[in-house]
């Protein structure tokens, strides 16, 4: 179980406009590079307002150049960093044509199926820009035809012990 942060966003942007989405940004918080990425890392304060609206007025300022969504906090309050792809396991092993009404419905695109789990595919939002990861998983949950969905992330580990 991931939550959504009200305070980190990771921005994707192409590298020819991270640095003019950086400058823009940095009137809304922190900017930084995502160690080991080509995203950008925003933190807002804490008086900025509910995650949701940090997210839009975030978007609105990256405009069509990115995408912009929320870092997601594990059980444990451990950041993962969405790629903006998103998983869905389905009861059974889904037909090419399950797949293709499946994303139609959801306003997703087909990426690939997982060879190594025959009931699991990744989607990518159609309007990845104008998307809460958040709430397409919750709704994707919700639906009759889909067992689970979870956003694709990068996370950072620790080794334990020595």
């Amino acid at each position: 179980m991931q939550t959504a942060s009200a305070r980190d966003f990771v921005v994707l942007v192409a590298p020819q406009e991270r640095e003019a989405v950086a400058r823009r940004l940095g009137s809304l918080g922190n900017i930084r590079p995502l160690e080991g990425t080509e995203s950008l890392l925003l933190s807002v304060p804490e008086n900025r307002g509910s995650g949701q609206e940090v997210w839009r007025e975030a978007l609105d300022t990256v405009r069509a150049e990115g995408m912009v969504q929320p870092v997601l906090l594990d059980e444990e309050g451990e950041p993962h960093y969405p790629t903006g792809d998103i998983t869905v396991r389905f009861p059974g092993v889904p037909d090419d044509d399950e797949l293709q009404r499946f994303a139609a419905a959801h306003g997703l695109r087909l990426l690939r199926r997982n060879r190594f789990a025959p009931q699991q595919a990744v989607f990518q939002p159609l309007d990845a820009s104008r998307t809460y990861l958040p709430d397409l998983i919750r709704t994707i949950e919700q639906a009759s035809n889909a067992k689970a969905a979870w956003a694709n992330t990068r996370s950072c580990y620790t080794r334990a012990g020595s």
